[in-house]
């Protein structure tokens, strides 16, 4: 199993819809989520990917964390297109993470399954998860109960001939301008292909600033605990049609 981070370092200018742009707070982000990650020792690889072309120098430390807590982890940077994302929106870039990393990592290369996480959010209990996830299903949430209409691409998780099949060339269709988000780009995806889902088989406990609106996650876990109990009865999997 592989944990795919992605993450945009140094964001271009123009790309609406970005509450934090300066790439020095951005990196420090990044690195301390991978951090706690990392010494939560998943039973996982890990591999982070910046479509900025930052470069991987500043990850030399977690590096050699990674090797001392036997966690496999691989930083990938390339530059995406820009000017498609500026276009496109946000999610046009996050696919194209997704693409290059399915092409050029050498550890998703030797693995059939993946979970997908936003590099600048923690995911405190993604060790518990990574050990409950049955790896022949497809995995989504709904970002809240006020929204069933889409899916969260926060977090994500399917087999890897899977996401090739059905969701790798998919960003492309994404238009912000327009109300087509990511999240909307793949509930089609799974409506229009009768692929079967369920929520996560616990819930998500994230924390971390969104980088798009700049909302703050936090969670209870009391209130975890019971949202625990609702997704065995998949509450937080079942999207309605648009």
């Amino acid at each position: 199993m592989v944990i795919i981070i992605t993450g945009t370092i140094v964001p271009e200018k123009h790309i609406g819809q970005l509450a934090l742009r300066d790439h020095k707070s951005r990196l420090e982000q990044y690195i301390l989520a991978l951090k706690k990650l990392i010494e939560a020792k998943p039973d996982a690889k890990i591999i982070f990917c910046d479509n900025s072309g930052f470069g991987t120098d500043a990850f030399a430390n977690l590096h050699r964390l990674a090797q001392g807590n036997g966690v496999q982890l691989e930083v990938l940077s390339f530059k995406g297109d820009n000017e498609s994302v500026v276009r496109h929106g946000k999610g046009y870039g996050e696919g194209e993470i997704m693409k290059y990393v399915l092409s050029n990592s050498i550890l998703a290369k030797k693995d059939d399954y993946l979970i997908k996480t936003t590099g600048r959010l923690i995911v405190d209990n993604m060790p518990h998860i990574v050990k409950k996830v049955d790896k022949t299903r497809i995995y989504f949430n709904i970002p809240n109960i006020h929204r069933r209409d889409i899916y969260d691409t926060r977090l994500y998780a399917m087999p890897v001939n899977v996401f090739k099949k059905y969701f790798l060339e998919e960003y492309k269709k994404v238009d912000d301008n327009n109300g087509y988000i990511l999240e909307c780009v793949y509930r089609d995806v799974v409506l229009r292909n009768h692929l079967p889902t369920r929520n996560f088989p616990l819930y998500p406990r994230i924390v971390g600033q969104s980088g798009s609106g700049g909302i703050k996650y936090e969670y209870v876990e009391w209130k975890s605990k019971i949202r625990d109990v609702l997704s065995r009865l998949n509450f937080y999997g079942r999207v309605c049609n648009k």
